[in-house]
């Protein structure tokens, strides 16, 4: 705001000139304050107990930990057993609990597997997580196949309350698409909110995880390489631990091959089927 002042010689008037020269402050005052915008009222701050990927990175890591906890589950048993009973539909998203397997309980948070098929022809393996982080639910469903040439989907839905997952009315929901090329690069294809972001990660993704109990340091450095993620994983020495190379392949299975510092390997192979099934194959050496 502009005052355009005039300069001029006023008459007399019988008032003092402190006494203009008071009221014009206030004037001026006024005016100012007027001028003033409204100040922009602050949002609240909430502390929200959900804690979701953000960074192509985490997008990354997250498909790259639900391949392990999958094909982990699957090298670990040595029988995963067939539906008690048939879906109602090939691509139900939430099959009744009878189809479901329980492969982790730590007193109220409950993990379980079962296989499905997606719209695609895909075979995936889905896992179903129902935790309480600060004491709040959340049902956390991803479903995982592979894809041609040797891509692996893994297609992550949230809800926060359990009218919602019976609706399938997800609080957060995502598509992330991950394959490696010949030069060590990493690319990720994440769908949020109906949008596709792609991350190419052409430098190792590294991860240190420090275990209380003991000290102990694992570090873990993630590139590409002929179609395949590698994770390589070793101690604070830098004595390699474990390889994992994971790939998905044309009908939706994922495999994940593991070499360890003796030579020794193994290859777990899995699969979901229509049936809500789970089909495993293991094969190693030497």
């Amino acid at each position: 705001m502009f005052f355009k002042f005039l300069s001029h010689h006023p008459k007399s008037t019988g008032v003092p000139s402190t006494v203009l020269i008071i009221a014009f402050l206030v004037i001026i005052s006024l005016l100012y304050m007027g001028c003033q915008k409204d100040p922009i009222p602050s949002a609240p701050i909430v502390n929200s107990p959900y804690v979701f990927e953000t960074t192509g990175e985490e997008f990354l890591i997250s498909a790259l930990d639900e391949i392990q906890t999958i094909t982990e589950f699957a090298a670990q048993s040595s029988n995963i057993p067939l539906s008690a009973a048939g879906l109602d539909s090939v691509h139900s998203i939430l099959p009744s609990r009878d189809n479901k397997i329980i492969i982790r309980a730590v007193e109220t948070d409950t993990t379980y597997m079962y296989g499905e098929v997606t719209p695609e022809g895909y075979g995936a393996v889905v896992t179903e997580r129902h935790t309480y982080p600060k004491g709040i639910l959340l049902i956390t469903v991803r479903k995982t196949h592979g894809k041609p040439p040797e891509k692996v989907v893994t297609q992550t839905l949230r809800y926060i309350t359990y009218e919602d997952f019976l609706n399938d009315t997800t609080q957060q929901s995502n598509i992330t698409e991950v394959y490696g090329l010949s030069s060590d690069t990493i690319v990720t294809h994440v769908n949020r909110n109906g949008v596709i972001e792609t991350y190419t990660f052409r430098l190792p993704v590294i991860t240190s995880i420090t275990d209380p109990q003991d000290g102990s340091v694992r570090i873990t450095s993630r590139y590409g390489f002929g179609g395949a993620v590698y994770s390589e994983i070793r101690d604070g020495f830098d004595n390699l631990v474990q390889l994992r190379i994971a790939r998905g392949e044309a009908d939706g299975g994922v495999i994940t091959r593991y070499q360890y510092p003796d030579s020794s390997w193994r290859n777990v192979r899995i699969i979901g089927r229509a049936d809500g099934s789970v089909f495993h194959e293991i094969t190693s050496g030497p």
